[in-house]
């Protein structure tokens, strides 16, 4: 039951609106050192988690440049730029 502890460290640092990274990481931390690991096994785990999602972690940062890109008229500056090509064609 000792492992579970990490579910009562998530709960207490979202209801004092501690930093939401700082708690996942407390309550693997945790959790790990409940379950037996050393400290070694537990950062290799996040180096492991890490490395296996980071793919998907480049979606959620391109996403916002495309909109920042968008917010400040790079169609606009596109067409325009391609528009004073003389001999510029479609393909």
């Amino acid at each position: 039951m000792l492992v579970l502890i990490g579910i009562a460290i998530i709960i207490a640092g979202f209801l004092l609106r501690f930093n939401p990274l700082l708690v996942i990481m407390a309550s693997a931390l945790a959790t790990g050192l409940a379950a037996g690991l050393d400290v070694t096994a537990i950062v290799a785990a996040f180096g492991k988690a890490f490395n296996d999602t980071r793919y998907v972690s480049i979606v959620w940062i391109v996403l916002p440049v495309i909109g920042l890109l968008e917010a400040y008229g790079l169609q606009q500056h596109a067409r325009t730029l391609i528009g004073r090509m003389k001999g510029a064609t479609l393909g």
